[in-house]
């Protein structure tokens, strides 16, 4: 059976191969919890573009807000339960992702979660470039 096979059949839980066992000392650098620790890093500053542009998106008046409980907020004027709320599902996913930082799904979800929020953030730069030009229109028929 292939290596990736082998990874997907195994039990995800059990920790890598690769050296990814715990350091037997407390002082000691171990390179896969600050590999699993900068990947988190990521996701939350991304996580961080992502509420920027749903904030602006909100702001403007263009926003179709897809996750329901995301839009609940918003159509209530709770702008800052959402910033609570969305933090609170990245710390709590970076908690549990943190937790099982010697898994080898680790920093595999570390990357889905990093490739889904740049796909994010592509659709959010059409979508800005979209709203610039429509205000450039309302601005050039206003004259």
């Amino acid at each position: 059976m292939s290596s990736s096979g082998t990874i997907l059949l195994a039990n995800p839980v059990a920790p890598c191969k690769r050296g990814a066992q715990k350091p037997a000392l407390l002082g000691s650098f171990d390179r896969r919890a600050f590999h699993v620790a900068v990947l988190l890093a990521m996701v939350v500053l991304l996580n961080g573009v992502d509420l920027v542009y749903t904030l602006f998106a909100q702001g403007v008046g263009m926003l179709d807000e897809m996750n329901p409980v995301a839009a609940t907020f918003l159509s209530q004027g709770l702008e800052p339960s959402l910033v609570c709320y969305k933090a609170l599902m990245v710390l709590a996913g970076a908690t549990f992702i943190w937790k099982l930082r010697w898994s080898r799904w680790s920093v595999v979800a570390c990357w889905v979660l990093i490739f889904a929020y740049c796909w994010l953030g592509v659709l959010w730069y059409f979508w800005t470039q979209e709203v610039i030009s429509i205000m450039q229109d309302k601005m050039v028929l206003s004259w």
